[in-house]
């Protein structure tokens, strides 16, 4: 891996990532990624005093993603039904967490304490704040604490729909993009019915 001075940090955690999605956050090191970068197994060190500290950053990376793509499906239908719009932002969290799955593995384990990681509260809390403010545009008569119990609940089943679409892919030998394709309109009347949209 090549990169330029000062841009070490960046560079690990991008090899990181990248290690992360091929075999897993389990199997990541400060050692191994220094290799891969090209570098001696000290300087990870400099900017991750722990194993930990690398973890939260792939995982902040990770909440990055999502938030982009979130909100590019919301760009992709603006001007269309504020349901049509949170169906889609629920369609993008479905493909990620079936297409990065062990970077979505990651950013839900508990092997990260969120309180000690300021940027990586940050990162998660703005892929959510989107879907609170998509949950409002179509629900505004809500209470506050009504909203967060829906965005919550909304938040909670879509992550439920990605664990079952993944065991589900996985014994049928689909790939995640099959697997959105034949849930696509279940998931919108699943939706509905749970009313959440």
């Amino acid at each position: 891996m090549k990169y330029h001075h000062g841009d070490l940090k960046e560079a690990l955690v991008q090899s990181a990532c990248a290690c992360c999605e091929e075999s897993g956050f389990e199997n990541i090191s400060l050692r191994s990624i220094a290799k891969e970068a090209n570098v001696s197994q000290t300087a990870p060190y400099r900017h991750f005093k722990t194993k930990g500290d690398l973890l939260a950053a792939v995982a902040q990376c990770g909440f990055d993603e999502l938030r982009r793509r979130m909100e590019e499906a919301v760009q992709k239908t603006k001007g269309l039904d504020g349901k049509e719009q949170f169906f889609e932002m629920g369609i993008a969290y479905l493909e990620f967490g079936l297409e990065k799955q062990n970077t979505y593995d990651l950013m839900n384990h508990t092997s990260i304490y969120f309180g000690d990681y300021p940027d990586l509260i940050q990162s998660s809390e703005a892929a959510f704040t989107l879907l609170v403010k998509a949950v409002k545009g179509i629900k505004p008569e809500l209470t506050e604490e009504e909203l967060m119990s829906q965005s919550i609940k909304a938040w909670a089943m879509v992550g439920g729909l990605v664990a079952i679409l993944r065991k589900d892919s996985a014994q049928l030998d689909s790939s995640a993009g099959r697997a959105i394709e034949l849930v696509r309109l279940d998931v919108k009347k699943f939706l509905v019915q749970a009313d959440i949209i």
